[in-house]
Order: structure tokens, then sequence, then C-alpha cells
């Protein structure tokens, strides 16, 4: 397989599956007369089917953002060297990798926790996932806009990945702000981990309705990191279409 195909490929695979398995998980979060508006990502790991729709999506989407770091950070190595730029490029390349690892490796590990189980640990993955994944999305949006903002053709997909960055830095911030609303020093966490032993009791009502919004805003994080990846689809040719343009 050539170098084109694989990367068109990996990052297929990583967009598709993931897609399929969040749209899965509230699929069958609400078959389960749960509520519609609006649960977290990770409240589809509290119960069946949605445990291992989200044990399993969690596991396959870690390995393949493994493949797509290294994808994307290959192909980045090359282009910057090529258009002789700064070593300052190259080191901020070698430094994206590092928090996308951290996020993938969280990835991997945050469906054997479900957060009423090990709340600690479940937070402590996922805070990784977002913040790293928000960090690795910036430092590879500012490689490739400094190897490609010189090509007037290349602009508009380079504009798409700054918005979708933008978007998970944004969702990261809202997701934050309004969970510091409800979950303070003061919050009763074991009163509200027993709420999920009762399923339906927990699953359609909502006694921090400022909860579901934070929720919304961690699918615009999630989207936001899942569209800068997206992003890099049709770059993987780039250098084809420069040799027919000179």
């Amino acid at each position: 397989m050539d170098t084109v195909r694989r990367r068109r490929l990996a990052i297929f695979l990583m967009v598709s599956f993931t897609l399929a398995w969040l749209i899965a998980g509230y699929a069958t979060w609400v078959w389960n007369g749960c509520k519609a508006y609006m649960p977290f990502i990770s409240d589809f790991d509290l119960y069946e089917p949605g445990d291992t729709i989200f044990t399993v999506g969690t596991f396959i989407t870690g390995y393949l953002v493994f493949w797509i770091i290294m994808e994307i950070h290959s192909m980045n190595m090359k282009r910057i060297s090529e258009g002789k730029h700064h070593s300052l490029w190259h080191g901020l390349n070698h430094l994206a990798v590092f928090p996308g690892l951290v996020g993938a490796f969280s990835c991997i590990r945050i469906g054997s926790v479900p957060w009423d189980t090990d709340g600690p640990m479940h937070g402590h993955y996922a805070f990784d996932i977002f913040t790293f994944g928000v960090y690795w999305c910036f430092l590879v949006t500012a490689v490739t806009v400094r190897i490609w903002w010189g090509h007037d053709r290349f602009r508009t997909v380079i504009s798409l990945r700054i918005i979708a960055a933008l978007s998970a830095f944004i969702g990261l911030y809202q997701l934050i702000a309004t969970q510091s609303q409800v979950w303070d020093a003061n919050f009763e966490w074991d009163a509200y981990n027993s709420l999920t032993s009762d399923m339906m009791e927990f699953c359609t009502s909502s006694p921090y309705p400022m909860l579901n919004v934070s929720a919304v805003w961690e699918y615009v994080l999630v989207f936001g990191i899942i569209g800068t990846i997206l992003s890099f689809w049709p770059e993987v040719d780039f250098d084809d279409i420069l040799v027919e343009e000179e």
C-alpha cells in the first residue's frame, strides 16, 4: 500500500469508526428510555449495551489515534524539510507527538474505569484526552499553517482546520466552566454516584441541568478534534498536486 492510500485509510478508519460508536452509544442510550438531552459520552459506559460500545469504541479509537499521530508527524516532517523551514517548526512538529500519544493512551484506558466505580481515575483519563487532544490540534495546526499558507489553493483547508481546532478549545473551556458550577468542593459525590444504581432514575432525571449544558460542550470538543483530523484528508496528496502545478 502506497503512502497516500495508507494515510487516507488511517483517517477514514479513525473518523468513521469513532463517529459510528458515538452514534451507536447515543442511540442505545435513548433506546433504553434515557433522556435525549444530554448525556455525557462517559454515561454510555454505565449500562449495556452502551457499556460494551463505549469500552470497545474507546479502545480501538485510541490505537487508531496512535496511527494518525505518527502518520501526520511523518508527513509534516517531510514537508518541513523540503520547504527548508526553520528548525523551530521541526521542534513543534516533534512536540505535537507527546500530547497526541498521551491522549491516545488515555482513550485506550478510559473504557476500563467507568466513572461510577472509579471517578478520580476516569476523570484523569478524560482530562488527558481532552486537554492533550486540544494541545495536539493547536500544534499540528500551527505547523501546517506554516507549511501551506503560501499556497493560495490550500488556504481553505487550513482555514477549516483552524476553525475545527478553535472549536475544540472553546468546547474544552466551556465544558470546564459549566462543570465547575456544579462539581465544586461542596458537591456530594457519593450521593451522585448512588443514583447510577437505578438506571431509569439516573438517566431520565436532570438534578443538575447545568451538566446537560456541559455535556453539549463535550460533544463540541470531541467533534472539533475529529474535525481537525478529518481536515488532513485532502492534504495527504498535496505533494502530487504541487508537482502537477510545477
